[in-house]
Protein backbone atom coordinates (compact mmCIF):
# COMPACT_ATOMS: atom_id res chain seq x y z
CA UNK A 1 0.00 0.00 0.00
CA UNK A 2 2.94 2.36 0.66
CA UNK A 3 4.01 2.10 -2.72
CA UNK A 4 0.48 3.38 -4.14
CA UNK A 5 0.32 6.21 -1.38
CA UNK A 6 4.03 7.03 -2.77
CA UNK A 7 2.54 7.84 -6.16
CA UNK A 8 -0.29 9.68 -5.00
CA UNK A 9 -0.79 12.91 -6.99
CA UNK A 10 -4.38 14.91 -6.70
CA UNK A 11 -6.10 14.82 -10.43
CA UNK A 12 -8.07 17.87 -11.63
CA UNK A 13 -8.26 17.33 -15.31
CA UNK A 14 -10.19 14.26 -16.91
CA UNK A 15 -11.09 12.70 -19.82
CA UNK A 16 -15.32 13.02 -20.78
CA UNK A 17 -15.06 9.14 -20.19
CA UNK A 18 -17.84 8.54 -17.71
CA UNK A 19 -17.11 7.13 -14.03
CA UNK A 20 -19.58 3.43 -13.73
CA UNK A 21 -21.83 3.35 -11.33
CA UNK A 22 -20.12 0.33 -9.67
CA UNK A 23 -16.63 1.96 -9.05
CA UNK A 24 -18.49 5.31 -7.84
CA UNK A 25 -19.98 2.79 -5.28
CA UNK A 26 -16.59 0.81 -4.55
CA UNK A 27 -15.26 4.23 -3.68
CA UNK A 28 -18.14 5.15 -1.36
CA UNK A 29 -17.44 1.67 0.55
CA UNK A 30 -14.12 2.53 1.34
CA UNK A 31 -15.20 5.86 3.27
CA UNK A 32 -18.03 3.68 5.06
CA UNK A 33 -14.89 1.70 6.12
CA UNK A 34 -13.00 4.07 7.22
CA UNK A 35 -12.08 4.17 11.37
CA UNK A 36 -14.00 6.89 13.52
CA UNK A 37 -13.79 7.90 17.19
CA UNK A 38 -15.41 4.87 19.21
CA UNK A 39 -17.08 3.68 15.57
CA UNK A 40 -19.08 7.01 14.99
CA UNK A 41 -19.44 6.93 11.48
CA UNK A 42 -20.56 10.30 11.57
CA UNK A 43 -21.06 10.66 7.63
CA UNK A 44 -23.10 9.85 4.39
CA UNK A 45 -21.78 10.23 0.94
CA UNK A 46 -23.74 11.21 -2.38
CA UNK A 47 -22.44 10.04 -6.00
CA UNK A 48 -23.59 13.16 -8.37
CA UNK A 49 -23.22 12.57 -12.52
CA UNK A 50 -25.68 14.59 -13.95
CA UNK A 51 -24.89 18.20 -15.14
CA UNK A 52 -27.13 20.22 -13.51
CA UNK A 53 -26.82 18.71 -10.85
CA UNK A 54 -22.82 19.19 -10.46
CA UNK A 55 -23.47 22.97 -11.47
CA UNK A 56 -25.49 23.69 -8.78
CA UNK A 57 -23.31 22.47 -5.74
CA UNK A 58 -20.38 24.07 -7.34
CA UNK A 59 -22.08 27.25 -6.67
CA UNK A 60 -20.92 26.80 -2.98
CA UNK A 61 -17.15 25.92 -4.05
CA UNK A 62 -14.71 28.39 -4.46
CA UNK A 63 -13.37 25.89 -6.84
CA UNK A 64 -16.17 24.86 -8.52
CA UNK A 65 -14.99 24.62 -11.81
CA UNK A 66 -13.52 21.93 -11.06
CA UNK A 67 -16.86 20.12 -9.35
CA UNK A 68 -18.48 21.61 -13.38
CA UNK A 69 -16.16 19.61 -15.42
CA UNK A 70 -15.61 16.39 -13.60
CA UNK A 71 -17.46 13.77 -15.02
CA UNK A 72 -18.65 12.36 -11.15
CA UNK A 73 -18.54 14.10 -7.75
CA UNK A 74 -18.87 12.34 -4.05
CA UNK A 75 -20.30 15.05 -1.89
CA UNK A 76 -19.02 14.31 1.66
CA UNK A 77 -21.42 15.33 4.38
CA UNK A 78 -20.86 15.41 8.55
CA UNK A 79 -23.86 14.13 10.24
CA UNK A 80 -23.71 16.14 13.49
CA UNK A 81 -26.56 14.01 15.01
CA UNK A 82 -23.92 11.48 15.22
CA UNK A 83 -22.71 12.62 18.17
CA UNK A 84 -25.80 12.80 19.83
CA UNK A 85 -24.99 10.23 23.15
CA UNK A 86 -27.89 7.85 22.25
CA UNK A 87 -26.84 7.20 18.94
CA UNK A 88 -23.09 7.18 20.33
CA UNK A 89 -24.16 4.02 22.70
CA UNK A 90 -25.56 1.86 19.44
CA UNK A 91 -22.88 2.90 17.86
CA UNK A 92 -20.08 1.30 20.67
CA UNK A 93 -22.50 -1.77 21.49
CA UNK A 94 -22.05 -3.12 18.04
CA UNK A 95 -18.13 -2.64 18.38
CA UNK A 96 -18.10 -4.46 21.08
CA UNK A 97 -20.45 -7.09 19.59
CA UNK A 98 -18.29 -7.51 17.21
CA UNK A 99 -15.06 -8.25 19.02
CA UNK A 100 -16.92 -10.43 21.17
CA UNK A 101 -17.40 -8.03 24.30
CA UNK A 102 -20.29 -8.39 26.31
CA UNK A 103 -21.62 -5.11 28.09
CA UNK A 104 -24.41 -3.64 29.41
CA UNK A 105 -25.74 -0.47 28.36
CA UNK A 106 -24.63 0.99 31.77
CA UNK A 107 -21.32 -0.49 31.55
CA UNK A 108 -20.49 1.17 28.34
CA UNK A 109 -21.67 4.34 29.52
CA UNK A 110 -19.73 4.62 32.57
CA UNK A 111 -16.38 3.49 31.11
CA UNK A 112 -16.72 5.14 27.50
CA UNK A 113 -19.52 8.26 27.59
CA UNK A 114 -19.75 9.58 31.01
CA UNK A 115 -16.22 10.25 31.49
CA UNK A 116 -15.92 14.22 32.01
CA UNK A 117 -13.64 14.67 28.93
CA UNK A 118 -16.10 12.52 27.11
CA UNK A 119 -18.85 14.29 27.84
CA UNK A 120 -17.63 17.98 26.87
CA UNK A 121 -16.28 16.79 23.81
CA UNK A 122 -19.47 15.61 22.63
CA UNK A 123 -21.53 18.65 23.52
CA UNK A 124 -19.50 21.79 22.42
CA UNK A 125 -20.42 22.97 19.03
CA UNK A 126 -16.68 23.56 18.35
CA UNK A 127 -15.65 20.33 19.56
CA UNK A 128 -18.62 18.39 17.76
CA UNK A 129 -17.92 20.46 14.19
CA UNK A 130 -13.86 19.55 14.64
CA UNK A 131 -14.14 16.00 15.26
CA UNK A 132 -16.36 15.67 12.43
CA UNK A 133 -14.70 17.23 9.85
CA UNK A 134 -11.22 14.68 11.63
CA UNK A 135 -13.19 12.00 11.17
CA UNK A 136 -14.38 13.34 7.20
CA UNK A 137 -11.09 13.51 6.50
CA UNK A 138 -9.82 10.09 7.55
CA UNK A 139 -12.43 8.56 5.14
CA UNK A 140 -11.65 10.93 2.20
CA UNK A 141 -7.75 9.17 2.41
CA UNK A 142 -9.28 5.99 1.99
CA UNK A 143 -11.89 7.13 -1.00
CA UNK A 144 -9.03 8.54 -2.83
CA UNK A 145 -6.62 5.51 -2.64
CA UNK A 146 -9.98 3.55 -3.47
CA UNK A 147 -10.29 5.48 -6.80
CA UNK A 148 -6.35 5.06 -7.21
CA UNK A 149 -6.73 1.13 -7.46
CA UNK A 150 -9.82 1.41 -9.50
CA UNK A 151 -7.47 3.33 -12.52
CA UNK A 152 -9.29 6.61 -11.96
CA UNK A 153 -7.64 10.02 -10.77
CA UNK A 154 -9.23 11.87 -7.51
CA UNK A 155 -8.92 15.22 -6.05
CA UNK A 156 -10.39 16.23 -2.73
CA UNK A 157 -12.26 19.95 -3.21
CA UNK A 158 -12.49 21.40 0.45
CA UNK A 159 -13.18 25.13 0.25
CA UNK A 160 -16.76 25.27 0.62
CA UNK A 161 -19.13 27.79 1.86
CA UNK A 162 -20.73 26.00 5.34
CA UNK A 163 -21.44 26.54 8.74
CA UNK A 164 -17.92 27.15 9.28
CA UNK A 165 -17.74 30.34 6.55
CA UNK A 166 -21.36 31.62 6.80
CA UNK A 167 -20.33 34.36 3.54
CA UNK A 168 -23.75 33.59 2.00
CA UNK A 169 -25.82 31.51 4.60
CA UNK A 170 -28.84 31.75 1.77
CA UNK A 171 -27.28 30.22 -0.82
CA UNK A 172 -25.78 27.28 1.06
CA UNK A 173 -29.26 26.69 2.45
CA UNK A 174 -30.49 26.57 -1.09
CA UNK A 175 -28.05 23.98 -2.37
CA UNK A 176 -28.35 21.74 1.14
CA UNK A 177 -32.29 21.82 0.24
CA UNK A 178 -31.38 21.08 -3.23
CA UNK A 179 -29.36 17.85 -2.06
CA UNK A 180 -31.68 17.08 0.70
CA UNK A 181 -29.68 17.81 3.75
CA UNK A 182 -30.97 18.27 7.27
CA UNK A 183 -29.73 21.43 9.35
CA UNK A 184 -27.72 18.84 11.33
CA UNK A 185 -25.75 18.02 8.17
CA UNK A 186 -22.80 20.07 6.91
CA UNK A 187 -21.24 19.63 3.72
CA UNK A 188 -17.32 19.26 4.38
CA UNK A 189 -16.03 18.64 1.04
CA UNK A 190 -16.91 16.71 -2.74
CA UNK A 191 -14.13 14.18 -3.61
CA UNK A 192 -13.96 14.99 -8.08
CA UNK A 193 -13.57 11.62 -10.20
CA UNK A 194 -12.62 10.18 -13.02
CA UNK A 195 -9.88 8.83 -15.47
CA UNK A 196 -6.95 11.31 -15.73
CA UNK A 197 -6.32 13.38 -18.98
CA UNK A 198 -2.79 13.36 -19.13
CA UNK A 199 -0.06 11.47 -16.82
CA UNK A 200 0.73 14.02 -13.69
CA UNK A 201 4.31 14.46 -11.39
CA UNK A 202 4.42 13.18 -7.86
CA UNK A 203 3.17 15.93 -5.62
CA UNK A 204 6.07 17.15 -4.43
CA UNK A 205 6.54 16.29 -0.30
CA UNK A 206 9.01 18.02 2.45
CA UNK A 207 11.99 16.35 3.33
CA UNK A 208 11.70 12.96 5.86
CA UNK A 209 14.25 15.03 7.67
CA UNK A 210 11.61 17.34 8.83
CA UNK A 211 8.94 15.11 9.21
CA UNK A 212 9.56 11.98 10.67
CA UNK A 213 11.24 10.88 13.92
CA UNK A 214 12.06 8.02 16.60
CA UNK A 215 12.05 9.51 19.89
CA UNK A 216 15.75 8.06 21.39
Amino acid sequence: MLKEISEWKSVRKFTSEPVTKDKLLSIMQAGRRAPSWKNIQPWKFIAITEEKDRAKLAEVFTMGVLIKKAPAVILCVGTLQSWVKAHQLERLKELMGAAGIAMTDEEIEKRYLNHELAQSLSIKPASIMSRTFENMGIAYGFMILEAMHLGLGACIVGEVDNELVAVNDQKYAEIKSYFNLSETEVITAAIIVGYPAKELPLTPRKPESEIIFFKE
